[in-house]
């Protein structure tokens, strides 16, 4: 996996963002790679360049159970305007929140437990069937991220970062 890895940071080092996401959801992972998002404000760019490739590509979106309706709505209202035709909402599990977090509140005692029985339980899930996913993270949202690569080992799968490189000024 890691001579891939090197193959495909080598391959990808000179290409756009565009490029890549074309390249990665066409013909690298054909069916066998999705997009996770927040639909956050920074959202709409790596979307923009998924609907531009392949708008049947397969976005990610875990709903905690704590968001507001304006974010479903822009979810909603930014995958209708972009196109997108497979917008998959996650959710954690109804019987394991129940159990491990009745009264909604777990995020106050425990938030690691809360974030992951909300977030990383569903996407972890969900993300199982593909080789490869694509994600909207960037080095200048903090030192820990200064170094992030364009392309990772993730578990048994790959993970695609296009925007690693883009500054705020460009997200903007």
């Amino acid at each position: 996996m890691k001579d891939r890895i090197a193959d495909l940071a080598s391959r990808f080092e000179t290409m756009t963002s565009l490029d890549v996401v074309a390249a990665a959801v066409r013909e690298l992972f054909p069916s066998r790679i999705a997009v996770a998002t927040s639909f956050g404000a920074e959202s709409a760019v790596l979307l923009h360049l998924v609907a531009v490739a392949d708008p049947a590509t397969p976005v990610l979106f875990v709903d905690t159970g704590k968001l507001f309706g304006e974010t479903k709505r822009y979810r909603d209202a930014l995958g209708g305007r972009l196109g997108l035709r497979d917008v998959r909402t996650l959710a954690p599990d109804p019987a394991a929140v129940a159990v491990i977090d009745p009264e909604g509140f777990l995020f106050r005692d425990d938030p690691a437990r809360c974030c992951a029985l909300r977030k990383v339980e569903p996407f972890a899930a969900a993300l199982a069937p593909f080789a490869a996913w694509i994600n909207g993270r960037k080095r200048h949202h903090g030192a820990a991220r200064a170094e992030l690569p364009l392309v990772e080992i993730d578990g048994p799968r790959i993970k695609l970062t296009p925007l690693a490189a883009w500054p705020a000024a460009d997200i903007d």
